[in-house]
This record gives C-alpha cells, sequence and structure tokens, in this order.
C-alpha cells in the first residue's frame, strides 16, 4: 500500500515540477517564438525519456541493477551541482 502512495506522490510532484519548468520556458521567450521553443522543449524531454526507458531496460536485463545505479549516478550528481551553481548564482545578484 506505502509503494502505491509513494508513487502517486511521485507522480504528481512530477507533474507540478514539468508544469512549471514548461511556464518557466515560455515566459523566457517572445510571443513568435514560445510556440517553438515549448515545441522544441517537449521533443527533447519525451524524446530523451524514451531513450533513457528504453536503454535502461536493456542495461537492466543485461547486466543488472548495478550497472543501471553506476550509469546514472553521475548524471543525478552533474544534476545536483547544477541547481545548487544555478541556485547560488541568483542568490548573489543585486536585488
Amino acid at each position: 500500500m506505502a509503494c502505491g502512495i509513494s508513487q502517486v506522490v511521485l507522480g504528481v510532484a512530477w507533474n507540478f515540477a514539468f508544469i512549471g519548468a514548461t511556464t518557466l520556458v515560455t515566459e523566457c521567450h517572445g510571443p513568435e517564438d514560445r510556440n517553438k521553443v515549448q515545441a522544441v522543449n517537449d521533443f527533447l524531454i519525451f524524446g530523451s525519456m524514451a531513450v533513457a526507458s528504453l536503454s535502461s531496460g536493456a542495461l537492466l536485463a543485461r547486466y543488472g541493477w548495478t550497472a543501471v545505479t553506476e550509469l546514472v549516478f553521475p548524471v543525478v550528481i552533474a544534476a545536483a551541482v547544477l541547481l545548487a551553481w544555478g541556485t547560488l548564482g541568483r542568490r548573489t545578484e543585486p536585488v
């Protein structure tokens, strides 16, 4: 039961993050470019999600969980560093 609840919470959180990021992407561009930018953004997100899903399944079937975690761990670390860098960069700008 707890696993099902955690999956629902994860799905809701992912949707909030996706909608928020899409809104930020469209606000950063003028009205003439918003549709194109959103289309490219959606293509990159869903294309990379499809490639990651298919390749992680093949990687899991062939090499096991250890290989999947070893491959994903550097990506997670890089994302965390970029998020921290972006957050700290915003704090140092004058108000």
